[in-house]
């Protein structure tokens, strides 16, 4: 059975095609090593490439040093990591830069911050980056609470399958908060969300069509 890390990071660590074609065997060989769990042979295969500017291998360092996935865990590190990528324009190290600040990991809290490097990615079209933008937004962290804002963002994540979102702007459509009010459109949402396994969205699918029938109704 793989570590309980893997399962909970393998949707964050995806390594990208991204890479010149001389560095995709070891590549290809660090990204089996981290699914195996052999975190520090990972992180030997992803320095040398990080080392010389390859963004992917840059952002997968950061979460090995954030995580203390192999190596002891170090914020610093990973910021470090992270903001070469960055700087290079990556979506994905951007938004990982950016949930540092969010959160306050190795670097003063800082929503504002945080927002501009999940701006930057989302703009690129990364789906987390996005749903981040609509946090920010939805809670009013660092900016003014915005529901419009935050139904924009979440519904460019939706549109791109994440189930988090998809409940989530279910709920604005029904209540009508950022958005007009749509039922039928909150309950189309509700149901994508659900056949991924939402459990809340599938509450909310339940709940809705016990009220109204239509086609998206189990």
């Amino acid at each position: 059975m793989a570590p309980v890390f893997t399962l909970v990071l393998t949707g964050t660590l995806l390594v990208s095609s991204a890479v010149h074609a001389q560095q995709d065997e070891p590549v290809s060989a660090a990204t089996q090593a981290y699914l195996d769990g052999e975190f520090l042979a990972a992180h030997g295969l992803w320095r040398p490439l990080a080392e010389q500017g390859d963004p992917d291998a840059q952002t997968n360092l950061g979460i090995l040093y954030r995580y203390g996935l192999g190596v002891v865990q170090d914020y610093a590190a990973a910021l470090l990591w992270y903001q070469l990528a960055a700087d290079q324009g990556y979506p994905r190290g951007q938004f990982q830069l950016g949930l540092m600040h969010d959160y306050g990991l190795g670097v003063q809290q800082n929503h504002l911050e945080a927002m501009r490097w999940y701006r930057a990615s989302a703009t690129q079209g990364y789906v987390r980056a996005q749903f981040g933008m609509g946090a920010l937004y939805g809670e009013g962290r660092g900016v003014p609470r915005n529901a419009t804002e935050a139904a924009y963002w979440y519904r460019l994540a939706a549109e791109q399958g994440d189930a988090n979102a998809q409940n989530i702007l279910g709920r604005m459509l029904e209540s009508g908060e950022g958005v007009d009010q749509d039922p039928a459109e909150a309950l189309h949402w509700f149901a994508l969300a659900a056949e991924q396994d939402h459990v809340e969205a599938q509450e909310n699918l339940q709940r809705v069509c016990q009220i109204q029938s239509d086609s998206n109704c189990p």
